[in-house]
C-alpha cells in the first residue's frame, strides 16, 4: 500500500522539525499553506525553509495554490466560510491531488505540511486527507506528531466522537452518513472566513 504523511510545523525549532521528517523517512515536503509564511516562526518562511530542507536532501514543493484552504471566491463559500466540498470539485484541487498521486507512485515519501500542529484542526485532514482517503483507496495516510504517528482512521474516530451529539444517525434530516456529517461540522468549525479573514490557511 502507498503511504502519504502530513505534518504541521507549529513553532518547532527547525532542527527538531528536520529530525521528525528523517525519523519518518520523509524525502519530500509538499507545502499546502495558502500563504507560505509564518508570523511566529520565520524559519518556516518559504525561501528559508526550502534552503534548510535542501541541505538535508529533502525536496520542497509549494502547492498551496492548488491545495490551500484560503479562498475569496463566493462560489466556494457558505456564509463567508470556505466549503471544503466545493473546493474538492475544483479543477485546481483535483490537479493537485493528481500530482500528489503521481509523486507517491514514483516512490517519493511525501508529507503534506501546513502550520497547525494538530492535524485535526487543519485542512490537511478535513479537506485534503478526507478526499484522498475516499478517492485513492490504495493510499494510507499517516499524521506525524512529535511523539507519535496517528493513522487517518484514528483521527476519523476522534471526529465522530467530537460531533457524536450532533450527528443524525437515523438519517431523518440528511442523506449523508455519520462520517460525512462529522466532516461537515469540522469544516464549519475550522474553515477560513473570507469576511473576517480568520480560520485555517
Amino acid at each position: 500500500m502507498k503511504e502519504l504523511y502530513t505534518i504541521g510545523h507549529s513553532t518547532y525549532e527547525i532542527d527538531d522539525f528536520i529530525l521528525l521528517l528523517k525519523k519518518n523517512h520523509i524525502d519530500t515536503i509538499v507545502d499546502v499553506r495558502s500563504t507560505p509564511y509564518s508570523k511566529f516562526a520565520s524559519q518556516y518562511n518559504r525561501e528559508t525553509l526550502k534552503q534548510y530542507l535542501n541541505k538535508h536532501n529533502i525536496c520542497y514543493i509549494f502547492m498551496g495554490d492548488l491545495l490551500g484552504a484560503r479562498y475569496e471566491d463566493s462560489n466556494l463559500l457558505n456564509n463567508g466560510k470556505v466549503n471544503f466540498k466545493k473546493v474538492q470539485e475544483t479543477i485546481s484541487f483535483q490537479n493537485g491531488i493528481q500530482r500528489l498521486d503521481k509523486g507517491i507512485a514514483k516512490g517519493y515519501n511525501i508529507s503534506l505540511m501546513c502550520s497547525e500542529k494538530e492535524a485535526f484542526d487543519c485542512h490537511r485532514f478535513g479537506l485534503i486527507s478526507e478526499y484522498i482517503d475516499k478517492k485513492l483507496n490504495d493510499v494510507h495516510i499517516k499524521h506525524i506528531y512529535p511523539d507519535k504517528v496517528l493513522s487517518h482512521k484514528d483521527l476519523e474516530n476522534q471526529l465522530l466522537k467530537k460531533y457524536d451529539k450532533h450527528i443524525d444517525y437515523l438519517g431523518l434530516e440528511t442523506d449523508r452518513n455519520p462520517l460525512e456529517q462529522a466532516y461537515a461540522f469540522r469544516n464549519e468549525d475550522i474553515a477560513y472566513n473570507a469576511i473576517t479573514k480568520e480560520g485555517d490557511d
